[in-house]
Parts: structure tokens; C-alpha cells; sequence
């Protein structure tokens, strides 16, 4: 026992003091050389400046000639001073370098393996109990601790602050392996160990301005919990140590000017929620656990708002960093409160409460957005889960009341700044009014209540009542409030006859978009109505060719209605773009080409889907026994009469878009006769076809020779020489 012990000194003597002399004496020797290098180089300087700034002589007195000659004949003359050079300081400086820290860094490490084999055959042999064990690594790290202390009081920074680092990593080793490895001290004292650890780390990183010791003191602070498994018995406790840290970090780096420390702690924070979460249930602690996490957010922005004025270089980043805190917070109580749906709701309405007060209050308008998502996305994927009769009403009053707070900071922003609408008041207005349509459908559909789908009208004229109120402070705002007004009365109009409700509600709203777009000379609105009325076409397309139901009505259908409704909205888009100018509206030409085309366009496909609907339905009761026949030649014939009559319309109005669109339905027509009529009808409805199509092909001809000149003169030909 003796033996080892005496073993175990003289390596540490060997391994820690040795070295630690000798790398000061050879570090105090190579810090002497540096100054007389400096002092020979400023002696050079100065000699310099000498030879170029000779003194002024005054002139000699004539009788002074002689005594002067004979001293220069008596005096030697002085050599001229030469200046010191330094050809050999390159390799001197090399040869230091090497002696002095290279030599010393190698010899050091070996010593350390030595060390180490040497006490690892020390404990393996048993020559060191347990206890001493322990003792033996407390005394290296306050060995380590004191001498970085000291190095770095002496001027050697980098070497003091890693020689302290490591005595404070090994003091965190020999306490867990009392508590873990050799159950020497149970977890509460390895816990009050680590604890004052963790405290003598972070009073020694302030006294030695080391940053990197702060942060593996903050670090094992974090860690302590875990090192000796206090926090497996008391989650709570946890929390409420994990909170403190928190604090105790802010104090450290504003003492320190460290900014970073807090990201650190940031993260770590959020590190211990995720390992707390994975382990244990939140259960009926629920209050508590969301007591806690808004005490860690409110910590984290109260830090923002303190680093708002600091010049540090890396306050930037770190205000980057902490301004993520209200989106983890909200992620997090959503993963709390789901299972319980009182609280998940009261939650939700004062989140919103909360973020639009301060929006309005720093007049944060953009921030309403991201707030509108955060609350009404989790809200719809809850509203659409498996949930009992007791929850409807409380469901129903928070939609109500998120719409309803949306809509008074609104008002209240509009009324402060009466400009033109916010863009994010041009998106959330649309988008709020329909988000609490689907909300209330999706509560009350699947409990079988029947006027699930009317519940578009009241909201209509809420939204219309707000539009008037609002209308009374800006004009230019309450168009976007009338639109989403008449889009939800569609919405519950087409509920009301039964008819697919979303592409009504995308035409409406996107025509009123690319309305108001126009009218405020705001391209982006048009864009997103331009979107929604694609949708809108693309859906409705969807719909008029799908299988034809029983009992349906040719013309007197809601397939035919959204064709309908959507030719109605382009062509009123098309009026709207032929009385702007050009000056105006430099897109105009191509907004009322689209529009009159894609009217024309979405008329010609409704016909053509009724056409089909009232020849399958023939065919299914088996009336007429060509059905096929019957509709091939009556889809011929419509197609070409229609593309007459744009014909004669593109001429008269001396529109072009208007006469391409008619070339382009006479091509497809023409197509379809050879390729489809010619092959397949009998022998009469292929001569009625053909003649009918060569009549109007011959029309819209004679059209083009009389009045296509008129509209478009063509230059005079060359005369004859």
C-alpha cells in the first residue's frame, strides 16, 4: 500500500510539477530572449535615425584653425558607427521554439502515457483503494486549477486557462466515479459535489477572463444532473434546476462579456427539455411543465432585449439564435397540452391574444402571419381528430375568437396608419376567413349536423360587417373584406344546392384578387389570383369529366354552374382590363387576352362536358341506339360553330387573341374529322358532319376576305417600273 502510494507521488511529481517548473523557466527564458530582441531592434532604430539627422556644427573662428588642425592631426578619426545585424536571429528564434516549447510539449506528453500506465497498473494490482483513488484525481485537478491560476496571473493565458480546464474536467471524472463507479457518496452529496464544482469553475473563469473554462463550467453544470442521476427521481426538479442555470449563465457572461455563454445554455437548454421529454410523461403536471417552459422563454427574450444595444461581434449571431425561442417554446407546450384539450385550447387563444397585443403595440404587422399559421395549423389538425360531443362549443368559441382578435388588430393597425392595405392584411384576410369556415365544417360535419355547410353565410356577413367597419377608416380596405364576404356566400350557396364548394370559392376569391390587384397597381395580388383562378379551372375541369351521376340534369347541374360561374368571373375580369389603359396597366394587353380567351376557352369545355353527360345518359338507358355516333357529329358541330362565331366576333371587335383562339378550335375540329369522324360514323352523320364543318369553314373564309383587310390594312404592293 505504501509502496504504491509512493509509486503514484513520484509520478506525479515526474508528470505535473516537473513539467510545469521547467515549461516556466524555459517559457520565462524564451519571454527574455523576445525582449532583448525587441530592445536591439529599437537601438537600431534609433541609430538610424542618427545617421540620417546629423547635428548642426556651428562655424569655426578663424583662430581656431590651428588648435583645431593640430587636434586632427593628434585625434584619430572615429569610424563610423555600423548598424547591428540580426542573420543569425532566424535560427536562434528556430532552436528556442524547439528547445523551449516543442521539446517541452513532447516531453510532457510522454509523461503523461508513463503516468497513466503507471497508475492504471497501480489500480489494477489494488496497490490504491477506492478512496485514495478519488482523492488522488481531486488532487490533480486542484493541482491543475492552482497552476492555471498561476500561469495565467504570470501572462501565460492559453497555458493557465487549458492547465485549469483539465482540473476542472477531472474533478467532474472523480466525483462521477464516486457516485457511479464505486458507490462511495450517494447522489444527493455527488450532486452538491458536482454543484460546487461547477461554481468554483465558474468563479475561477471570471477572476481569469476565460471563456472556454465558463463554458465547460456551464456545461457541467448541465451535465451534473445526469452524472449522478439526480434528476430520475424528481423530473420537476429538473425543470426548476435546469431554469436557475439559465439565470445563473445570464449573470456569468454579463460579468464576463460573453455572450456566446448564453447560446450555449440555449442550447443545452433545449437539449435537457428533449432528454426530459423522451424519459418521462408529462402526465397531470401539465400546468407546472408549462409554467416552467414560459418562464425558460420569457429568460431568453428578457436576454434579447438586453443584448438589443450591444456592440460585442458576436451579439448579432446570438440575438439570431435566442429570437428562435418563441417558436421552440410554442412547438413545445403544443407537445404538452394536445392530450389535454381545455388547456390546449385556452392555450391557443392566449398565444394569440398575446402575439397580436404586441404586434399592435410595436406595430409588428408582419408578425400576424407567421402568428395566424402557428395557431390555426395545429388548430385544424386537432379540430379534425376523433373527439366527443363535450368539447364542440369550447371549439367552436376558440375559431370565433382567434378570427374575431385577428380581425380587431386589424382594424386597430389599419386606423393608426390608413395607407394603403398591409400585404400581409391583403393575405390573411382571405386566408383568415376561409381557415374559420373549414375549422367550423370540420367540427361540426362528422356529428351529423345539417347545416354544417350554411355556416358560410353567417360567417359572410360578419365578414361584410367588419369590411363596412373597417371601410369607414380606409375605402381602399374594404374591397378585400367584400371579397372574401362574397366568397364565403358562395361557399354556402353551393353547399346549400349540394355542389363542390372550393372551386366557387378559388374563382371568387382569386377574380376579386386580380381585381383589387389591378386597381392598386400591386402585381403580386394579381399573381395570387391569377393562382387561385387556375385552381379553380383545373378543379372544375376535374369535376364536369367525371362519371355522370343518376338523376342528372343536362345544363340544370352544378357541373355546369361552376363552368358558368367561372366564364361569368374571366369575362367580367376581361371588361374590367379593356377600360384600363395602357398607361395604367402596362400588363394590361396580356391579362385581357388571358381573360377573354380562358372565358371562351372554360365556355367551350362546359359545352362540350354537358354534351357528353347527355349522350352517356342516352347511352346508359339505351334511347338512342347510336348514341356514339350522335355525339361525335353534335361535338363536331358545336365545336366549329363556336369557332364561327368567334370568328365574326374577332373581326367586328378587330380583336386578334379572339380570331387565334377560333383558328385553334376550326384546327382541332378538323383534326377530329379526319381522324375520329371520317373512321368511325356511319356514312350519313359522317356527310353531315363534313358539310356542316366545310359550310363554316367557307363562312369564317369569306369573313376573313371581306372585313380581314379592312381590320388589318396590308401595305401597298410596289408598282411596276
Amino acid at each position: 500500500m505504501l509502496g504504491g502510494l509512493l509509486a503514484i507521488a513520484a509520478a506525479l511529481i515526474l508528470t505535473v510539477v516537473l513539467p510545469l517548473l521547467s515549461y516556466r523557466r524555459a517559457t520565462a527564458a524564451f519571454h527574455a530572449i523576445e525582449r532583448l530582441h525587441r530592445r536591439l531592434d529599437a537601438l537600431e532604430a534609433t541609430l538610424g535615425r542618427s545617421e540620417r539627422r546629423p547635428a548642426a556644427i556651428p562655424a569655426p573662428s578663424p583662430r581656431d584653425h590651428a588648435d583645431d588642425a593640430d587636434r586632427t592631426v593628434a585625434e584619430p578619426t572615429a569610424a563610423p558607427p555600423t548598424r547591428l545585424t540580426r542573420s543569425t536571429d532566424a535560427p536562434r528564434a528556430l532552436e528556442a521554439r524547439i528547445g523551449g516549447r516543442w521539446l517541452l510539449y513532447l516531453g510532457v506528453a510522454i509523461l503523461v502515457i508513463g503516468a497513466a500506465s503507471l497508475v492504471r497498473f497501480a489500480f489494477a494490482n489494488a496497490w490504491v483503494t477506492e478512496p485514495v483513488r478519488v482523492l488522488i484525481g481531486v488532487f490533480i485537478g486542484a493541482v491543475l486549477v492552482w497552476s492555471g491560476r498561476r500561469f495565467s496571473v504570470a501572462g501565460h493565458r492559453t497555458y493557465g486557462h487549458a492547465l485549469a480546464g483539465g482540473g476542472l474536467a477531472i474533478w467532474y471524472l472523480s466525483v462521477y466515479a464516486a457516485v457511479n463507479l464505486y458507490d462511495l457518496v450517494g447522489p444527493g452529496a455527488g450532486f452538491t459535489m458536482l454543484l460546487a464544482v461547477t461554481t468554483v469553475g465558474a468563479l475561477q473563469a471570471t477572476r481569469i477572463q476565460s471563456q472556454g473554462l465558463a463554458m465547460l463550467a456551464v456545461a457541467g453544470g448541465y451535465a451534473t444532473p445526469w452524472l449522478v442521476g439526480a434528476g430520475t427521481t424528481a423530473p420537476l426538479m429538473l425543470l426548476v434546476y435546469a431554469s436557475v442555470l439559465v439565470g445563473t449563465t445570464v449573470l456569468l457572461a454579463h460579468r464576463g462579456d460573453w455572450p456566446v455563454l448564453n447560446v450555449v445554455s440555449f442550447l443545452l437548454t433545449g437539449l435537457t427539455w428533449f432528454v426530459w421529454a423522451l424519459r418521462w410523461r408529462v402526465g397531470d403536471d401539465y400546468i407546472a411543465v408549462e409554467a416552467l417552459l414560459t418562464l425558460f422563454c420569457g429568460l431568453f427574450l428578457w436576454i434579447v432585449r438586453q443584448m438589443q444595444r450591444s456592440r460585442h461581434p458576436a451579439a448579432p449571431i446570438v440575438r439570431s439564435v435566442l429570437w428562435t425561442t418563441p417558436l421552440w417554446y410554442h412547438l413545445a407546450s403544443l407537445a404538452v397540452l394536445e392530450p389535454h384539450w381545455l388547456a390546449y385550447l385556452v392555450y391557443l387563444i392566449g398565444i394569440t391574444s398575446v402575439g397580436l397585443l404586441l404586434a399592435v403595440r410595436f406595430e409588428a404587422i408582419w408578425s400576424r402571419l407567421p402568428l395566424w399559421g402557428a395557431v390555426v395549423v395545429p388548430l385544424l389538425a386537432w379540430s379534425s381528430g376523433e373527439l366527443d360531443g363535450s368539447w364542440l362549443m369550447p371549439a367552436i368559441v376558440t375559431w370565433l375568437a382567434i378570427g374575431g382578435m385577428h380581425a380587431v388588430a386589424q382594424v386597430e393597425l389599419v386606423r393608426r396608419s390608413p395607407s394603403q392595405l398591409h400585404p400581409s392584411d391583403v393575405l390573411l384576410t382571405p386566408a383568415s376567413a376561409g381557415a374559420t369556415y373549414v375549422g367550423l365544417r370540420t367540427l361540426l360535419q362528422p356529428l351529423g349536423y345539417a347545416g354544417a355547410g350554411e355556416v358560410a353565410l353567417p360567417l359572410a356577413i360578419a365578414v361584410g360587417l367588419i369590411g363596412w367597419w373597417i371601410g369607414r377608416v380606409d375605402r381602399r380596405a374594404q374591397g378585400h373584406f367584400s371579397v372574401s364576404a362574397v366568397s364565403l356566400a358562395a361557399i354556402g350557396l353551393m353547399t346549400w344546392l349540394g355542389a363542390p364548394w372550393a372551386p366557387a370559392w378559388l374563382a371568387l376569391q382569386g377574380g376579386g384578387l386580380i381585381w383589387l390587384g389591378l386597381g392598386e397597381r400591386r402585381d403580386w395580388v394579381r399573381g395570387i389570383g391569377v393562382v387561385l383562378v387556375l385552381g379553380a379551372i383545373t378543379r372544375t375541369i376535374e369535376i364536369q369529366f367525371a362519371p355522370v351521376p343518376a338523376g342528372y340534369d343536362v345544363f340544370l347541374n352544378h357541373r355546369a354552374g361552376l363552368g358558368l360561374l367561372i366564364t361569368a368571373v374571366l369575362a367580367v375580369l376581361a371588361v374590367r382590363h379593356a377600360r384600363t389603359t395602357a398607361d395604367a396597366d402596362p400588363a394590361r394587353s396580356a391579362y385581357l387576352a388571358a381573360s377573354v380567351v380562358g372565358a371562351n376557352a372554360m365556355m367551350l369545355i362546359t359545352l362540350t362536358a354537358e354534351i357528353n353527360a347527355f349522350w352517356d345518359l342516352r347511352a346508359v338507358n339505351n334511347a338512342v341506339v347510336s348514341a356514339e355516333l350522335a355525339r361525335q357529329m353534335m361535338l363536331s358541330a358545336t365545336w366549329a360553330a363556336y369557332a364561327a362565331a368567334l370568328t365574326a366576333i374577332g373581326i367586328r371587335r378587330k380583336y386578334p387573341p379572339v380570331r387565334y383562339l377560333a383558328l385553334g378550335v376550326f384546327a382541332i375540329t378538323v383534326a377530329k374529322l379526319f381522324f375520329v369522324d371520317l373512321s368511325q360514323l356511319d356514312s350519313v352523320y359522317r356527310i353531315i358532319s363534313s358539310l356542316a364543318l366545310g359550310m363554316l369553314l367557307v363562312g369564317a373564309s369569306y369573313l376573313y376576305q371581306r372585313y380581314g383587310t379592312a381590320t388589318e390594312p396590308v401595305p401597298p404592293a410596289p408598282s411596276d417600273p
